[in-house]
C-alpha cells in the first residue's frame, strides 16, 4: 500500500514477502519504483512511498534444510546417493544489501529482524561420500564453494528438463549436512508440497547433471559468472563459489 494515499498497489505472495518487501527494500510495480517504509508481518501488510532510488536492494538469508522423509534413493557409482523426498526448509531473511544501480557496486549493508518461514515441500538430493571428494583431490576449504556452484548450475539448467523458471525453484548445499553426514546438494520445489519439478529432475538426473557439467566446462569465464555459477537470487550473495572444483565435483555425480 502507498502509505501517503492508502492506495493497494498490488500484492506479493507471502513466501516471497519478507525476500521483496521487506523494510527498505526498493519495489517495483507496473515499471515505477517504491520504496518500502514498512513491513508489517502481522497485518501481511507493506507500507510504501514513490522514489526513484540510485540503487537496488538486494535480500540475505540464512537457510537450513532438514529431512523429512525418503521417497526414492538410488545408488550411483563411488557410493554417491541419489535421493527423493520431502524436505523442510526454513529461510529467514536476515538483512540486505544496498547497491549501486549502475556499477552493482555495495554501497550499505542492513541488517533485519523477521522471523523465520518453514516451506515443508519435495526435493532431489546427492549424497557424497567425504572420501570420494578427498579422492578427486578437492581440496576441503573449496569444499563449501565447489558444492554451493554446482548447486548454482544445477538450479540453472532444470528448466531444461521440467517446465519450471530457476525462480520456481530452490537449492542448498553443505560439506556436512547434518541428516546425511556427508557433502550434500539439495534442489527442492518453491511450492508448499512441491510443483513437480524436483521429481522431473530425479527422473532424469543422469541428463540433468551431463547438461550441467557441459554448461560449466563450455562457459569461458574463470572463476564464475552469471552464465555458469553465479545466480542472480543467492541468499549468500553467492559466496563461497569454486567454478573449478565444481567441475570436478560433478565429475562424480554419474550413475
Amino acid at each position: 500500500m502507498e502509505q501517503s494515499s492508502g492506495v493497494l498497489l498490488g500484492t506479493v505472495d507471502a513466501a516471497s514477502a519478507h525476500t521483496q518487501v521487506h523494510d527498505g527494500a526498493v519495489y517495483l510495480h507496473q515499471g515505477r519504483s517504491y520504496v518500502v517504509n514498512h513491513l508489517d508481518v502481522e497485518q501481511a501488510a507493506a507500507f510504501v512511498r514513490r522514489e526513484d532510488p540510485l540503487h537496488t536492494t538486494h535480500p540475505q538469508s540464512a537457510s537450513t534444510l532438514r529431512i523429512r522423509q525418503i521417497d526414492r534413493e538410488v545408488q550411483w557409482s563411488g557410493g554417491v546417493q541419489l535421493c527423493f523426498g520431502t524436505v523442510d526448509v526454513t529461510d529467514q531473511v536476515t538483512g540486505y544489501q544496498m547497491r549501486d544501480v549502475f556499477t552493482q557496486a555495495v554501497l550499505a549493508q542492513h541488517p533485519l529482524d523477521l522471523p523465520p518461514r518453514t516451506l515443508t515441500t519435495k526435493a532431489v538430493w546427492w549424497v557424497i561420500p567425504r572420501e570420494r571428494t578427498d579422492a578427486a583431490e578437492i581440496p576441503g576449504e573449496e569444499l563449501p564453494g565447489a558444492l554451493h556452484a554446482a548447486e548454482h548450475a544445477a538450479i540453472s539448467m532444470l528448466p531444461l528438463l521440467a517446465t519450471c523458471d530457476r525462480w520456481d525453484i530452490g537449492g542448498l548445499s553443505a560439506a556436512l549436512h547434518e541428516d546425511t553426514g556427508e557433502p550434500t546438494i539439495f534442489v527442492y520445489d518453491g511450492a508448499p508440497g512441491g510443483a513437480g519439478f524436483a521429481e522431473r529432475g530425479a527422473d532424469d538426473a543422469d541428463a540433468w547433471l551431463r547438461a550441467t557439467a557441459d554448461m560449466i566446462g563450455e562457459c569461458g569465464c574463470e572463476s564464475g559468472c552469471p552464465a555458469c555459477v553465479v545466480s542472480p537470487k543467492c541468499g549468500n550473495g553467492n559466496e563461497p563459489l569454486s567454478k573449478p572444483q565444481a567441475v570436478r565435483l560433478l565429475e562424480l555425480l554419474k550413475p
